[in-house]
């Protein structure tokens, strides 16, 4: 990933809510985790509601995280940076339930990356120079004729 003279990660990112956002996805990854021991109790024992009661934590936390950070980043650069959750839940598989990793598993992993440094890479070809001209939904609804309907 390309880091520029500004202080940025990957384009307009700020290298802080890049951190941050990775930050928070390991939370969340977190929280599949504490779904899956409570998932391994009784139907309502203590330990049940305890981890269930951690996953509702970690997902309230993360929902709060993320709002902010898409104050600080596009929801398509946040958004395609969420599938390394699959890798630490692979991570959590084997160091806390001491699943088996497969080539499969590795392979998929390495396909999940590509894809997002693919995803997140600043190259901008002619659709994204397009789609950055297109402006806001008022100033799109603002154009329209008045009188007319939109078909949805």
């Amino acid at each position: 990933m390309k880091k520029s003279n500004k202080g940025t990660f990957v384009g307009e990112v700020p290298l802080k809510w890049f951190i941050l956002l990775h930050l928070s996805l390991v939370l969340n990854s977190l929280a599949g985790t504490a779904s899956k021991l409570a998932g391994r109790q009784k139907f309502l024992s203590f330990k049940f509601m305890f981890w269930y009661g951690v996953m509702l934590f970690i997902t309230m936390a993360f929902a709060v995280a993320w709002q902010q950070i898409l104050k600080n980043m596009s929801l398509t650069f946040a958004f395609t940076n969420k599938p390394i959750t699959i890798v630490w839940g692979l991570i959590w598989g084997v160091t806390i339930f001491h699943e088996t990793l497969t080539w499969k598993m590795i392979l998929g992993s390495v396909i999940i990356l590509i894809g997002i440094i693919v995803g997140v890479s600043d190259v901008s070809g002619p659709a994204e120079a397009d789609s950055d001209k297109s402006g806001s939904l008022k100033e799109s609804l603002e154009k329209l004729p008045s009188g007319e309907e939109v078909e949805s």
